[in-house]
């Protein structure tokens, strides 16, 4: 049985291509060959998909410095699937999971109109960061 779009699977299978059509979709381009699977394998804490009637409808990425920093990246729900609630419920599995691990801190940055979800809806506390543009 296909999980309902309410269940969460951590560090579940996906395909590259899976992943790519999600990404274009979320940031607007085009789809890339980029290889998901083994960046997320080697990279990160782990990562959360989401899943209605056998499609991927959402996804974020834990990496992590292999100690006690993780950082969200990458969230994204298909337009389909948005304003239910479905990226706050990846980003709390994000969060349940960095602490089950020891992580002491998750970090996350986004874009400015995405203030409200992370600072409001997910609990994220703003700090004093910094970013240096490489291209």
């Amino acid at each position: 049985m296909e999980p309902s779009p309410n269940h969460i699977e951590w560090r579940g299978a996906f395909t590259n291509d899976e992943v790519n059509a999600l990404h274009a979709e979320c940031f607007d381009h085009r789809p890339f060959d980029d290889d998901w699977w083994s960046q997320v394998n080697r990279f990160s804490l782990g990562w959360a998909s989401l899943r209605h009637a056998g499609a991927l409808i959402g996804f974020v990425n834990v990496a992590w410095d292999g100690g006690v920093h993780a950082f969200i990246l990458d969230t994204m729900v298909s337009t389909a699937f948005r304003r239910r609630g479905l990226a706050k419920m990846l980003i709390d599995e994000a969060v349940a999971q960095a602490k089950r691990t020891g992580c002491e801190w998750l970090h996350v940055d986004f874009d400015p109109h995405l203030r409200p979800f992370y600072f409001e809806a997910c609990g994220f506390t703003p700090t004093d960061a910094g970013l240096v543009p490489l291209r």
